[in-house]
């Protein structure tokens, strides 16, 4: 599952996510990244919600929900429209640009088994046009307006973009509205965006000894959670996919009801909530699924291992452990762990294997929390010659060391210092920030909580991470993934 973040023309690796969950957010001093109550804003935007909401009164009305200042004059409130869009806007006015995404809460999860792929697949066709855009017109207006435009699709969620000078936020609110409810699809757009998705496959997974270790890690970690199923689909379930399987999944999961749209950069909201009660209020409302798939059940009967034969040069092993979903306050202890042991070449298993004992060439880690449960990944890449079983032992030593001991001083406030220096150093433009509102929203369930990330960071002691490496990262509720040349 490599190709976790997946999108039209391109795939964002897997470790991307863990930037938009806790890095890549707001551009503003330090002293100002801090969830301030404001009654008096909350006051203004629910005057400002209703006076829209009286210009357009065959629209269903518009519900100011709850609203954050972050120092400054930026402020970020979520609306919530009759047909239940939500809507999430920041002022930024730093640059005259604005970002608009539109959020969906659909991705693999929501497929079923023998229609993976699907949700991917559906993103490539949303940008095949309607009867008022076709395709090339959808194209050509953006262009004209010196707009960037892509998607993306992963397992909780799939979003659209467009970054373009605030002028034409009209212009994106009335493409993205149209395609949401007018698309058009015939068998032979069907036809070739599925040689497009399956040659992605081949080209991501199938030949790429990376994309085949974390798909088989994945399937390992979730054989019964849909998680376990990779983004990308299998080639077997996209050749069976029928246009009538792709129309009734844009029926289902297409709806305002299952949209949050966001809105960041140079705008007021009062003009933002105009466009979107004239291009989304009148849409009907319609009720997507809400079941939930039964939880993973915990498996202790570890560490489960497999190995795959691949065209590479050395050994290579990737470790996986279930941990904790986005909404959950160990993400932070999980984040620290990663700092003292994997994520600089000072980290303590960087050091031992790759300068001390020199038998590998990289090691890596990462904490990725979703929707509904998360992930802490490790890989190794070995020197030629060299054992991937002996290196995995010492990740297991070095973690069991730390679940006992915990970190030193030292490690612990570089740890905190770094993610807070990651953090700072990754608060850049108003397209980052509007994809950090959405994901927060959409995984972990509240756009402010990503404001959270640096006091959650300064809180971790040492006790919390000897009580997480030891409750999560256990060698039996491990899975490790072997890759070892073809002889």
């Amino acid at each position: 599952m490599k190709a976790v973040l997946a999108c039209r023309g391109r795939s964002l690796r897997r470790g991307l996510v863990r930037t938009m969950l806790g890095r890549c957010l707001l551009a503003m001093p330090f002293a100002a990244i801090a969830l301030v109550a404001d009654d008096s804003a909350a006051a203004d935007f629910q005057v400002l919600a209703s006076e829209v909401s009286a210009e357009f009164p065959a629209q269903g009305g518009i519900r100011m929900d709850s609203v954050a200042r972050w120092g400054g004059d930026v402020t970020a409130a979520r609306y919530v429209l009759g047909n239940g869009l939500t809507l999430l806007v920041m002022n930024d006015p730093s640059a005259p640009i604005v970002s608009m995404q539109t959020w969906l809460g659909v991705g693999s999860r929501q497929e079923h088994k023998g229609h993976t792929g699907i949700a991917h697949l559906f993103e490539h066709l949303m940008f095949k046009g309607t009867h008022e855009h076709p395709h090339s017109v959808f194209d050509r207006l953006l262009e004209r307006a010196g707009a960037q435009t892509n998607a993306a699709t992963w397992l909780d969620w799939t979003f659209y973009f467009e970054n373009l000078p605030a002028s034409e936020l009209e212009l994106a609110m009335r493409l993205e509205s149209d395609r949401l409810v007018n698309l058009v699809l015939t068998q032979e757009q069907l036809d070739s965006e599925r040689e497009v998705v399956k040659n992605e496959r081949l080209y991501r997974v199938d030949n790429d000894p990376d994309g085949r270790i974390e798909e088989a890690l994945f399937e390992a970690l979730f054989p019964v959670h849909p998680y376990g199923r990779p983004t990308l689909g299998y080639t077997a379930d996209l050749d069976g996919l029928t246009l009538e399987d792709c129309l009734a999944f844009y029926r289902t999961w297409y709806s305002p009801s299952n949209v949050t749209l966001v809105v960041v950069g140079d705008v007021g909201h009062r003009d933002v909530l105009r466009l979107v009660a004239r291009y989304y209020g009148g849409m009907a409302r319609v009720d997507v699924p809400l079941g939930v798939p039964a939880a993973e059940p915990d498996s202790l009967d570890g560490p489960r291992m497999q190995t795959l034969k691949l065209s590479i040069a050395a050994q290579r092993v990737r470790m996986g452990w279930r941990t904790v979903p986005a909404v959950s306050n160990d993400i932070f202890a999980l984040d620290v762990i990663n700092e003292v042991l994997f994520a600089t070449e000072s980290s303590r298993i960087h050091e031992r294997l790759v300068e001390r004992l020199a038998v590998a060439s990289d090691v890596d880690g990462a904490s990725e929390p979703m929707a509904l449960d998360g992930v802490f990944v490790v890989d190794v890449s070995m020197n030629e010659g060299q054992s991937a079983s002996e290196a995995a032992e010492v990740v297991f030593r070095e973690i069991e060391r730390l679940a006992a001991q915990g970190p030193t001083k030292v490690e612990l406030d570089r740890a905190r210092n770094h993610l807070e220096a990651a953090f700072l150093r990754s608060l850049v433009t108003a397209g980052a920030r509007a994809t950090q509102l959405g994901t927060y929203e959409r995984t972990a369930g509240d756009y402010r909580r990503m404001f959270g990330f640096v006091d959650g960071v300064r809180g971790v002691r040492a006790a919390d991470v000897k009580r997480v490496a030891f409750r999560y990262l256990s060698r039996k509720r491990a899975v490790l993934v072997y890759g070892r040349p073809v002889e």
